[in-house]
């Protein structure tokens, strides 16, 4: 059995806890404009939103998926503990689904049009619903791990 690599685990948990910090953060930011897209689409008011602010809107989600990109490329290419390679698998899984449904989102927003594509919007959302519950599952897992 291999052995177990404190200085190994300690860069893992480190890795972690920047990927959800700056996935925390970069929620927090794009919500405001995630919530005025998604009251006007509820009201049925896309085209009422003022033209700059719904590129900025298209511009926020942008960063997003960007931010999370990156933070996909962290977790794959981090060096869990042997213990917890499947779940460390996983969750690097969930993440780049997650990632990959918040892109499907942005694509949802067409600037030139001033509209969503309510099929991308809605399954998107959907989408990222699953992922962020496997992520939460996979990072608890880790967390109550005795390493």
């Amino acid at each position: 059995m291999a052995k177990f690599n404190p200085k190994q685990a300690q860069i893992y948990i480190q890795t972690l806890q920047n990927v959800l910090t700056n996935t925390e953060e970069t929620a927090t930011r794009v919500t405001p404009f995630f919530t005025k897209l998604d009251d006007a689409k509820q009201a049925d008011k896309i085209a009422e939103i003022p033209t700059a602010e719904f590129a900025e809107i298209k511009a926020e989600f942008e960063d997003t998926v960007e931010s999370y990109k990156n933070n996909a490329t962290q977790l794959t290419s981090a060096s869990a503990p042997i213990r917890l390679l499947g779940v460390h698998k996983s969750l690097t899984s969930a993440y780049v689904k997650y990632a990959e449904a918040t892109q499907l989102m942005a694509d949802a927003v067409i600037v030139a049009d001033q509209k969503i594509d309510v099929q991308k919007y809605e399954k998107s959302e959907q989408d990222q619903s699953v992922y962020l519950e496997k992520i939460h599952t996979a990072v608890a897992k880790i967390m109550n791990s005795s390493m």
